[in-house]
């Protein structure tokens, strides 16, 4: 890694640079021996833009190579393999540029004497802060390949959820932007030269065939001033999330939406279940599961503050679920699963039922509101094709009548 320095010699020269380190630390003692005895400022250098970062999706590690790798690591801990040892012949293995240079770059910083778990906690960017958090218990307890696999099936489990609702949705959504597409080219180059034949025969135009007549005298005219109002509605709309009530405002929203704040409960509900399972697993203890679990579950704030309550009343001795029966944000299944556990001893098993349980309920949420969107969607397509195709045959068949 690259860090820019500031710092003075023992001569009190100010000197300013670059300099190649795997750590903070090791960086500074570099320069100390280096003759800069003084460090006024360490920082990790920007990065230089390139194909990796610039487009993650294509180019950069996905979920999937973090679970295949973390899977492939725990097989030859598992038969014996020193880390550092089982880290180069995955890295060997790797096909995949940008994943290798990661494992690389992680390789270097145990080499510098970094556990596995310090060396993946400087790649945010690929391996979330609860995989640090899981590996890191897991080192302590000297159980590295049961961390590794857990974090693996979990991070499995909720990708396949996220690919069940993203293929539910896109079907829909494509429809809906082609029906709108459609709409549009017809009412602005389509039909406005048909219908200018019918305006020229003065004849009486049915009902149909004048509505359709002013709506493309409408958009022929305003086209421009509804794609300005559109763009200044969507950039006020933009600016207003960004400041701190509108963010809270949206993520309210988000919860009181009458079909889809449902799904966004249940799929936070699963996230919050599943990574409280593992680090339960793991052997971590409750108030520092909560405070991974703030920063990961969901970037909606009011479920965050929801999360912080009810970590700062854990941290008081008032338990897991009575805090939970407090706030409306947890339902009431999960509230009474969890007061089980407590009083069985069987938390770790409750939470794990949960979040089996949220995440189906998240699928079968999206699929029936995919099943309520797509005939709504055809009848809608349905009742306008049928209106244009009347307002056309209408007119024709008034004025071959009239030939006639």
């Amino acid at each position: 890694m690259t860090y820019r320095y500031q710092g003075y010699t023992a001569e009190r020269k100010l000197i300013t640079g670059t300099i190649e380190a795997v750590n903070e630390t090791l960086a500074a003692e570099s320069l100390y021996h280096a003759g800069i005895k003084y460090i006024i400022s360490l920082k990790p250098a920007r990065a230089k833009p390139d194909i990796y970062t610039a487009i993650p999706s294509l180019f950069g590690v996905k979920p999937q190579d973090i679970i295949d790798f973390s899977r492939q690591l725990a097989s030859f801990v598992a038969s014996g393999v020193a880390i550092h040892a089982a880290l180069q012949l995955v890295t060997e293995q790797t096909t995949k540029p940008a994943l290798k240079r990661v494992l690389t770059g992680i390789e270097k910083e145990i080499q510098a004497g970094s556990s596995f778990s310090q060396a993946v906690h400087h790649y945010p960017d690929q391996f979330p802060y609860a995989y640090y958090q899981i590996i890191k218990a897991s080192e302590q307890a000297g159980e590295l390949e049961t961390g590794l696999r857990q974090i693996a099936d979990s991070m499995e489990k909720q990708l396949k959820t996220r690919a069940s609702i993203r293929r539910a949705l896109t079907y829909p959504l494509l429809v809906t932007v082609m029906a709108i597409g459609i709409f549009f080219l017809m009412i602005t180059v389509v039909l406005p030269p048909i219908l200018e034949l019918f305006r020229s025969l003065n004849a009486d135009l049915p009902l149909p065939t004048r509505m359709v007549m002013g709506l493309t005298s409408f958009f022929g005219v305003a086209k421009w001033y509804l794609l300005g109002g559109i763009v200044l509605v969507v950039t006020a709309f933009w600016g207003f999330a960004r400041l701190p009530s509108g963010r809270l405002w949206f993520d309210k929203m988000a919860l009181r939406m009458p079909f889809t704040g449902k799904i966004v409960i249940q799929r936070t509900m699963a996230n919050f279940c599943r990574t409280t399972y593992m680090m339960l697993k793991a052997g971590m203890q409750l108030p520092a599961i909560m405070d991974v679990v703030t920063q990961t579950t969901t970037t909606n704030r009011v479920v965050i503050k929801a999360l912080e309550e009810l970590r700062a009343k854990l941290v008081e001795g008032q338990g897991f679920s009575r805090p939970m029966s407090e706030n409306s944000i947890f339902p009431p299944t999960m509230v009474k699963m969890i007061s089980m556990g407590e009083q069985t001893g069987t938390l770790e098993e409750s939470i794990n039922t949960l979040a089996n349980f949220y995440e189906e309920r998240a699928n079968q949420s999206v699929q029936s509101l995919v099943a309520m969107i797509e005939p709504t969607i055809t009848i809608v397509m349905g009742l306008g094709v049928a209106f244009i195709l009347v307002s056309i045959l209408l007119p024709m068949y008034k004025v071959l009548s009239s030939l006639r």
